[in-house]
């Protein structure tokens, strides 16, 4: 009979469904399940992480010592998850893994495969993914009953943020774990990068983010408009279902208006650390990443005064609401008085390693994935 203190000990072997693979290449999810992954990894335990073949960059079995399985999956929009997150259940249902975390919501309607073969449930539900203005209606009722089945079937929730835990709290009536997200402070400078970008240190407004309606790039390229500087603002991010939209925001912007696409690596850690100001308009979500990556460069950030944003901020920045006149009044005060960004910047690599460091982080998840199994 095996004994506790030798449960404990034993490796964990742990399957992350829901992100788009690894290596990541798309948004927060990737970057957090090769993350925790490689934290996981480097502590004697083995991680498996599904990939969509549809968003799979390499045909590799292995990265970095993280196991990938690849799966085929339709790359539409109102398939493509459903159908990798089945099959990734199924598998995962069958395999090796004791622990099955889920990234969101949308693959824990299959949660019951996995949970009858005796597998371990967590799921991260990552804010409130039926709210999502993308969706018609199918979508989003799917996705909040997705949800429900997730707080359901699942042993253990996950909250990345205060008002998510809470939410959990008075819509399921169940105590979900509050882990947040990562990130590594420190700044990277890179002439060359910002040349080729025609972009120079602490000289232009920046927004992250998939450009679709609920990260509001509309609203911040209106009230941009507003502002008179020679500071333009970089977009960066793309995304592969809202051509409409993107052709909208086009023909919004003037020619101050950079729109860089989506960009990763070291361009991307050079972008978000080198900009005057560091504009975040998502409206739904936890602890967004790129917030935190923002804060994580020593950014002074202006957030969108959702519960969300504010919560992550916490006073090392600065908020707008959605009401004409109060972004740009921000930004204004701002290119008057540029000193007043350095106090932010400060403020804002405190609040990253006080909260929101990743060693933090991968304790937190293996602590539970210990207590789970």
């Amino acid at each position: 009979m095996e004994r506790s203190g030798e449960k404990a000990k034993r490796p964990l072997k742990v399957a992350i469904i829901g992100s788009r693979g690894i290596p990541g290449n798309y948004g927060g999810f990737e970057t957090f399940a090769e993350r925790l992954g490689l934290g996981l990894v480097e502590r004697g335990h083995f991680v498996n992480v599904y990939c969509p073949a549809a968003s799979s960059t390499t045909d590799e079995k292995e990265y970095k010592g993280i196991r990938r399985t690849i799966i085929p999956n339709v790359p539409l929009k109102s398939l493509d998850k459903l159908t990798g997150s089945a099959l990734s259940c199924l598998h995962a249902a069958f395999s090796g893994c004791d622990t099955i975390l889920f990234l969101g919501v949308s693959p824990a309607v299959l949660a019951w495969a996995p949970r009858l073969t005796g597998k371990r449930l967590a799921i991260n539900i990552d804010g409130l993914e039926w709210k999502r203005r993308k969706w018609g209606r199918f979508g989003a009722w799917y996705l909040k009953f997705s949800e429900r089945v997730g707080c359901t079937l699942c042993h253990r929730i996950i909250a990345d943020s205060m008002v998510l835990k809470e939410y959990v709290r008075e819509e399921y009536g169940k105590e979900a774990e509050y882990i947040a997200y990562g990130a590594d402070p420190g700044r990277v400078v890179d002439e060359g990068v910002l040349d080729k970008y025609g972009l120079r240190k602490n000289g232009y407004f920046l927004q992250v983010c998939r450009l679709e309606p609920e990260n509001n790039s509309d609203l911040v390229i209106g009230e941009y408009a507003l502002v008179d500087t020679d500071l333009p603002l970089v977009i960066v991010g793309d995304a592969p279902y809202s051509d409409g939209y993107k052709v909208r925001l086009r023909e919004m912007a003037d020619s101050r208006v950079l729109f860089a696409g989506a960009v990763y690596g070291h361009e991307y850690d050079v972008l978000r650390g080198n900009a005057f100001c560091y504009i975040h308009a998502h409206e739904v979500g936890g602890t967004n990443p790129s917030l935190l990556e923002a804060l994580a460069a020593g950014n002074c950030v202006v957030v969108l005064d959702v519960p969300y944003n504010v919560e992550v901020i916490d006073g090392a920045g600065l908020a707008f609401s959605r009401e004409r006149g109060s972004l740009s009044g921000v930004l204004r005060a701002l290119v008057a008085n540029s000193g007043g960004t350095e106090g932010f910047r400060q403020k804002a690599v405190e609040r990253i390693r006080s909260h929101y460091s990743w060693q933090k982080i991968i304790d937190a998840y293996e602590k539970l994935f210990m207590e789970l199994r």
